[in-house]
């Protein structure tokens, strides 16, 4: 996402390291769907609204990048970054599927993300129910036991 949680990067870092292994940074531009493969295994990237022509996604920003480069090489780890399309828990579980990724690490979505869940649903629940892989959810913003969860304040 957009803006990154610094402690979801240190994490996913920190168990990259762990592993030994490379940290595969994944962004996913939900406005564009896979629309198939090509003969030639290229695949074909359309437009949820017909009426945009880009079907380039989106990925992370320079400083988003940036911010991943730098926790990366603070616990000595590589980074790849790779672009996705479509339903992010699919997304994410398709990239795992092709590199053989001992887990998934997300973060936590915060109160901006409320009303998009409610229609979609949470990815790291998704991903907990819908595929094979261990996830790890790395609480972005806590609240305490005392304070309203997000979805319970009006």
């Amino acid at each position: 996402m957009p803006g990154l949680a610094p402690g979801v990067i240190e994490v996913a870092s920190s168990i990259a390291r762990r592993f030994g292994t490379t940290l595969v940074c994944v962004s996913v531009d939900a406005s564009l769907f896979d629309a198939g493969t090509r003969s030639d295994g290229s695949v074909m990237v359309e437009p949820i609204d017909p009426d945009t022509a880009d079907t380039t996604p989106q990925g992370l920003s320079d400083s988003d990048k940036a911010a991943v480069r730098a926790a990366a090489t603070t616990y000595g780890v590589d980074v790849t970054f790779v672009p996705g399309v479509g339903d992010p828990s699919r997304a994410l579980s398709q990239v795992a599927e092709d590199r053989d990724a001992a887990m998934l690490v997300v973060g936590a979505r915060t109160g901006a993300g409320r009303i998009a869940e409610f229609f979609t649903g949470s990815v790291a629940v998704r991903l907990t129910h819908q595929q094979h892989r261990s996830v790890l959810v790395v609480p972005v913003d806590p609240v305490g036991f005392d304070a309203p969860l997000p979805w319970d304040t009006p």
